[in-house]
């Protein structure tokens, strides 16, 4: 019973009688959980303490818990931006700045911390991959990120092809840029989000050998396995198979940058949108990340355990993990979705 008896003192003082006991948390991705504890008592001596109660093998306890999380994005995102600065970007690049500001407000209207970083896809010097601007790192607790962001993104036309975006992510994210020129930029505790904007495909050959895609698919994967978050790549280039054409001119088929989005579960935009407003509002979206996994305050009875998402018993969908224990859902609960968690302790032999 010393185990049994340790979960109970965590949770309960000392007095004559036992009843309903709450205690209320704050954890990242969990808005609030409360852990309610209720024990059935059939007699309590006078003056006994629970610590000697539940030590006291005369006496049967029979303790259900029920904790209670609110779903709620994950607080941090890097959010790198990989900009086409050759000759025919002008106008692209004007209607993202005139829309930017959709998508630091669709951030910051989920309560977000994130972190604005911008490259070009000129990789012809040795500036290749290293962030651009003062601050080169532009925080959501920068008195006008937006302003700051299109400062920086600001990059102009004078850009030399091939334009190498996947180049430009490697080298932004490896070393030495990632704990030199850009120290700060990746947060450990971060997921990672790389926006393209081009009107070309990617040709990152010079730098990443014969098969670009996959080696910056590989880099998604170390940094999910990394951080243990998400790590996505969206690309706003023109339409696969044949490319697009608008008002201000036309878009090579960005296959490659397309492949990577597929790949990791991104956003894929036409930049021959006339208005990039819906698209920068899906971004941010995509950007964000739900958890699935609940972390519980003590262990659990196997059997016991019952999951409801908004009052409603879940009979599938989701799966159990010991030690430490925690829910975990096949997929991420609705945004302000309630998750009820009710199980018995598992007391030791």
């Amino acid at each position: 019973m010393k185990k049994f008896s340790g979960q109970l003192n965590k949770v309960a003082n000392r007095g004559g009688f036992m009843g309903q006991f709450k205690m209320v948390r704050l954890a990242p991705g969990i808005r609030m959980t409360r852990f309610l504890l209720i024990a059935s008592l059939a007699l309590l001596p006078q003056g006994c303490g629970i610590e000697n109660l539940v030590d006291d093998p005369d006496v049967e306890v029979r303790t259900e818990l029920e904790e209670r999380f609110f779903q709620v994005p994950l607080p941090r995102v890097d959010v790198l931006w990989i900009m086409d600065d050759t000759g025919s970007m002008a106008a692209e690049q004007a209607r993202l700045a005139d829309s930017f500001k959709v998508f630091v407000q669709g951030l910051d209207a989920l309560g977000i911390d994130f972190q604005l970083g911008v490259v070009t896809t000129d990789m012809s010097g040795e500036g290749g991959g290293v962030l651009l601007g003062n601050p080169r790192v532009v925080p959501a607790l920068h008195a006008d990120p937006v302003e700051a962001f299109l400062a920086n993104s600001d990059v102009g036309t004078a850009g030399t092809g091939p334009e190498a975006g996947l180049a430009a992510m490697v080298a932004a994210l490896k070393e030495p840029n990632r704990s030199g020129a850009n120290r700060g930029f990746r947060r450990e505790d971060a997921a990672l989000h790389v926006v393209v904007l081009s009107d070309a495909n990617d040709r990152s050959g010079d730098w990443l050998g014969v098969d670009p895609v996959s080696t910056a698919q590989a880099l998604l994967e170390d940094e999910r396995q990394r951080t243990q978050r998400s790590a996505r790549f969206s690309a706003v280039v023109g339409d696969a198979p044949f490319g697009c054409f608008s008002e201000d001119g036309s878009a090579e088929a960005g296959t490659r940058y397309l492949q990577v989005a597929a790949d990791s579960g991104g956003s894929q935009a036409s930049i021959c949108s006339d208005d990039f407003g819906p698209l920068l509002e899906n971004l941010g979206a995509v950007g964000v990340e739900y958890p699935v996994r609940f972390p519980l305050q003590a262990e659990p009875n196997p059997d016991s355990v019952r999951v409801s998402l908004g009052g409603v018993l879940q009979e599938e969908g989701w799966s159990l993990e010991l030690d430490p224990a925690a829910v975990v859902f096949d997929a991420p609960p609705a945004p302000e979705e309630r998750i009820d968690v009710q199980y018995r302790l598992e007391p030791e032999e």
